[in-house]
């Protein structure tokens, strides 16, 4: 996970609202800093980093809510739905991660069983191994965590269609320049 970036300057003696634009700066050249991965979908690291710093960026506009009034909950709401459009994106990264370790699992037990039974067999023996191996049986687990990868993989790409729309919505709409 990304550190923070640091605020400098902040007054304790200043007004509240001059401090916090000290830190909503500063959030916000976090948040769009990451913005050249949202070009890249494959860059699932850097896409969670940007989740925790719509967060951080969320958290800072919330605290600060009586400075900003009623623009403030507007852009504290378009974060939020940034943050939760990137946070199932993430939850679809994960999925993918863990499916796709069990899958290898899978298969490194089976290529396992395959190696054992290749050793202890006859040559009649060995086609019928090899065969079983190439076309599981309907009950394998690794069929089911095929397919359970395949859907995990279609619906991390409508998550991030969904992300790339709404950022781009709301980039349209002038969020930045409202922030």
């Amino acid at each position: 996970m990304s550190r923070a970036w640091p605020v400098k300057d902040v007054d304790p003696d200043a007004p509240v609202g001059a401090n916090a634009r000290k830190v909503l700066a500063v959030r916000i050249a976090e948040l769009y800093a990451y913005e050249p991965a949202i070009a890249e979908p494959a860059w699932a690291h850097e896409l969670h980093d940007m989740r925790i710093a719509a967060k951080r960026l969320r958290y800072t506009l919330e605290l600060f809510a009586p400075q900003f009034g009623e623009s403030g909950k507007v852009q504290t709401d378009r974060i939020k739905q940034v943050q939760e459009a990137l946070g199932v994106l993430h939850d679809r990264d994960v999925e993918i991660e863990m499916v796709g370790a069990e899958l290898s699992a899978a298969m490194a037990d089976e290529a396992d069983r395959v190696r054992a039974g290749l050793a202890n067999a006859g040559p009649q023996e060995m086609a019928a191994i090899a065969t079983s191996a190439m076309r599981p049986p309907p009950d394998d687990v690794r069929r089911g965590l095929i397919s359970l990868l395949g859907a995990a993989h279609a619906d991390r790409q409508r998550a991030y269609e969904s992300f790339t729309s709404l950022w781009s919505t709301l980039s349209e709409q002038g969020m930045r320049r409202d922030l």
